[in-house]
């Protein structure tokens, strides 16, 4: 596949991550919120639609870091991908009544770990602006430090505190997913 063409690629799967990303957590607040169980499996198929479209974007990161931290953007790149393929395949299965909640917690969580590791590494490659803009690496810090917040609150509160920081790390991903369009974009266009 040319250059262009999948900055063009991944620009649309970034855009397609990000509304499929707040649509999940709108479902999600939905069916916490008692609105039904109907929002459940809502949130469980954007999940999916959220991990699928994010392969576009890993497999373009690695292609402009490729000169920077070698061979680490290769490597971490094919875990996150698996990573979310894990997470899609899990989901899906929940939907489809093969896999428990429980089942989905472990395939969710095995599976967003190496994504998060590829997360640190375009956080800490953007911000020293190698391949990416600063700005996108700023924000990738700003989305880890949001998953520390989520996850620290959690153990201690189900409370409003925990709403709100959730709300701020869909915000803070939404950002960095909406940088990283942008950055495609431009790319796909020069």
């Amino acid at each position: 596949m040319p250059t262009t063409d999948l900055y063009r690629l991944a620009s649309v799967s970034s855009w397609v991550a990000l509304v499929a990303l707040v649509l999940s957590g709108v479902a999600l607040a939905l069916f916490f919120g008692g609105a039904g169980e109907f929002w459940g499996p809502v949130n469980d198929a954007l999940t999916v639609v959220t991990a699928v479209a994010l392969i576009p974007v890993v497999v373009t990161v690695a292609v402009l870091v490729a000169g920077y931290g070698a061979p680490w953007p290769m490597i971490l790149g094919t875990a996150a991908i698996a990573g979310l393929i894990l997470i899609a395949a899990g989901q899906s299965l929940l939907i489809i009544g093969r896999l428990s909640l429980d089942g989905s917690y472990v395939t969710g969580g095995i599976g967003v770990a190496p994504v998060l590791v590829w997360l640190v590494l375009v956080a800490v490659l953007g911000v020293r602006g190698s391949g990416l803009p600063t700005t996108v690496g700023w924000l990738a810090a700003v989305v880890l430090l949001a998953i520390v917040i989520v996850s620290v609150l959690a153990v201690i509160t189900r409370g409003p505190a925990l709403w709100i920081a959730g709300v701020g790390l869909l915000i803070a991903l939404a950002a960095w997913l909406a940088g990283l369009a942008t950055t495609f974009g431009e790319r796909a266009a020069a």
